[in-house]
């Protein structure tokens, strides 16, 4: 509301993937490559907490200046998958970000998203990337197929989905 101040309070997630149908890698080149000091342990816990910045901002500001100086590798290394910090910069200096991976825990838990509701009534796709890392190859993603939070190699490709916070 114009006029007012004061801490993020709500997260929406956007109403359609990047790209529907098009899947992304979270940053090819990066396999092997990434900062320890960065990953999130299985039983962590990476939500922001009450008067931070949500961590899916943070992860994404930092992994598209990461991706934009090379500081992993190239850039779109995969012949036939696109990096999606590339391709989601403009959405992002709109106030997007994408999702770590207890956000996109709290918006499964939140909607009451399963396995037998995620496509039907929700248009999600069967996996999605978080912008949490998990380790120097890997980062989290959301498999909605099965109803989980995993890890996988970077150069992996699923679909993006971006939230945001007012």
């Amino acid at each position: 509301m114009e006029g007012t101040s004061g801490n993020d309070r709500f997260y929406v997630m956007a109403l359609e993937d990047i790209n529907p149908g098009t899947l992304y890698c979270w940053y090819d080149a990066a396999d092997g490559k990434l900062d320890s000091q960065y990953s999130v342990g299985t039983s962590a816990n990476d939500f922001a907490v009450a008067g931070a910045e949500p961590t899916g901002r943070i992860n994404t500001e930092r992994m598209i200046a990461s991706w934009n100086a090379e500081e992993y590798g190239v850039q779109n290394d995969n012949s036939t998958y696109d990096d999606m910090w590339g391709v989601i910069q403009n959405e992002v200096d709109d106030g997007w970000f994408v999702p770590s991976k207890s956000e996109w825990s709290a918006f499964g838990s939140a909607f009451g998203i399963t396995r037998s509701n995620y496509s039907s009534k929700y248009g999600l796709s069967y996996f999605y990337w978080s912008s949490s890392q998990y380790n120097t190859r890997s980062a989290y993603y959301a498999g909605f197929i099965g109803g989980y939070i995993d890890s996988s190699t970077v150069n992996s490709n699923y679909s993006v989905r971006l939230a945001t916070t007012f």
